[in-house]
């Protein structure tokens, strides 16, 4: 793959975490707690697919697209951030 493809596709996976990330906040406060934890539970599972199925096979030819110092997304508090990957 060239390189140049494989930083759109980073972006592009970045960004779309980045949206599921921002989108807790506000569904956190239009759902039950349970729903919601149902929800955010959904939201990990498909950044952790993002992460495993796309990144990681980038990062196999270009290790630079996927920073060292990852932490677990979207784990900790529902405050939208920005992705790491």
């Amino acid at each position: 793959m060239e390189r140049k493809l494989a930083e759109q596709i980073v972006a592009l996976v970045n960004a779309h975490i980045d949206q599921l990330i921002a989108s807790l906040e506000p569904v956190e406060a239009e759902i039950s707690a349970e729903e919601f934890a149902g929800y955010k539970r959904g939201v990990v599972r498909v950044i952790n697919a993002y992460d495993v199925e796309i990144i990681d096979r980038v990062a196999r030819e270009y290790p630079d697209l996927k920073p060292s110092d990852e932490e677990p997304a979207a784990t900790g508090a529902a405050e939208p951030q920005t992705s790491r990957n």
